[in-house]
Formats: C-alpha cells, structure tokens, sequence
C-alpha cells in the first residue's frame, strides 16, 4: 500500500470517528465544516492507490461519483433553508451512483443469463414498494422511485452480479449498498414522514461513511489485484 494511500486512509477514518462521536454528543456545531471533508480525504486515498498506474475511464468515474457525493453532503447541509437545497442533493447523489454502478458493471456490458436478470427484475420490483412507505405524492413519488431503483441497482444487482460472475470483493459492494440503502431510507423517513429517534444523525453518517468505505475500496481493490485492461 503506497504511503499516500495510507495516510489519507487513515485521515478517513479519524474524520469519520470524530463526526459520528461529535453528533452522538450531540455537538452539531462542528458538522459543517468535517463533513465536507469526510469523502474527499476517501477519494485522496482511493486515487492515490489507483493513480498513475491504473488511470483510464474507470478511475476517471469513479472520481466524479465521489467528487458529486461530496457535493451532496454539502448542498443537504442547508437543507433547512428550503427543500430546493433538499432536491439538489438528492440529485447529486443520484447522479454520483450512476457512475458507481458505470464502475462496477462497466458501460458496456450486458446482464448474462437468468440469475443476473432475476437480480435486476428484482431491484425494480421492490422500488416501488419501498416509496409507498414514505408520505409523497405525485412528482416526489416518481423521483423517489426512481432513486430507490438506482440504490437497490446499486446494491442488489452491482453487488449480486458481482458474487454471480466471481469478481473480487463482490460481498462487500453488496454489503455497501445495502448500508446505503439504510442511510438514505432513515433520512427519508425523516424527511417526509417526519420519523425521529435518539442519535438519528450519527446513525445516518455512520450507516452512510460505512457504506461509501465499502464500495470505494471494494472497487479500488477489485481494479489494484484484477489487472483488467480499461
């Protein structure tokens, strides 16, 4: 592991730590100005594994899904202000994961065979009926499920195709997901049907940080010990 990757991995960690412990607390005071930095200090290690040897489209991508994740946690951060800052961040979000699934399924290849359309058909099944659990109607509820399809694709089928075609780290894409749907499914549940509990805020940013570790390593690591030409 080159020194870079580490010390940046390691700078993660510490942020992560810091802001999942601050918001148990309940000192919020500080959370502007840490969780801009939280996956940009993931990228800087993810890049610096990858770069100069293993640059190509790939590592471009996945990049600017990181570069656009980093952007949604800044844009919720002033979600109060009105729900077009709420919007905003979703859709940076979403657009975020296009280029992960882009990363993980490549932008050429099809679905091979029955487990891996089962997988698929299975994801968009389910989004529906994940979003009549919220309280939305109309356009909203078109653009949750359509953000509840890219998640569970995201999860379900990256990560399900991945196990299927024995590719390296496939549980923890799947894993990784899945923490993502978690992460994103409480903060909706507050958003529009207004659930709360106690310590929701680091339950979100540790289901989220975890799951965003999960996936940028497993593709890094996949992309460092695979060898595949872009």
């Amino acid at each position: 592991m080159k020194s870079s990757t580490r010390i940046f991995g390691i700078l993660f960690v510490l942020l992560s730590v810091f802001e999942i412990v601050t918001l148990s607390l309940g000192v919020t005071s500080i959370h502007q100005w840490i969780k801009p930095l939280l996956i940009p200090s993931l990228a800087a290690a993810a890049l610096c594994a990858l770069l100069p040897e293993h640059k190509g489209w790939r590592t471009t991508v996945l990049g600017i899904g990181m570069a656009l994740h980093t952007a949604g946690d800044i844009l919720l951060l002033f979600d109060s202000h009105g729900f077009v800052w709420f919007a905003a961040g979703l859709a940076a979000f979403l657009l975020g994961h296009f280029c992960y699934i882009a990363v993980l399924l490549g932008l050429h290849e099809k679905l091979r065979g029955w487990k891996e359309g089962l997988l698929c058909g299975g994801a968009v099944l389910i989004a529906p009926l994940i979003a009549s659990y919220f309280n939305v109607s109309g356009v909203m509820r078109g653009v949750l499920v359509i953000y509840a399809v890219t998640l569970l694709y995201l999860a379900i089928t990256c990560g399900g195709i991945w196990i299927v075609r024995g590719r390296k780290f496939g549980w923890r894409i799947l894993v990784g997901g899945l923490f993502f749907v978690a992460s994103d499914g409480i903060l909706a549940l507050h958003a529009f049907n207004g659930i709360d509990f106690p310590l929701r805020h680091a339950v979100v940013m540790g289901t989220y940080l975890i799951a965003e570790w999960l996936l940028v390593s497993g593709m890094v690591r996949n992309r460092l010990q695979s060898g595949e030409a872009e």
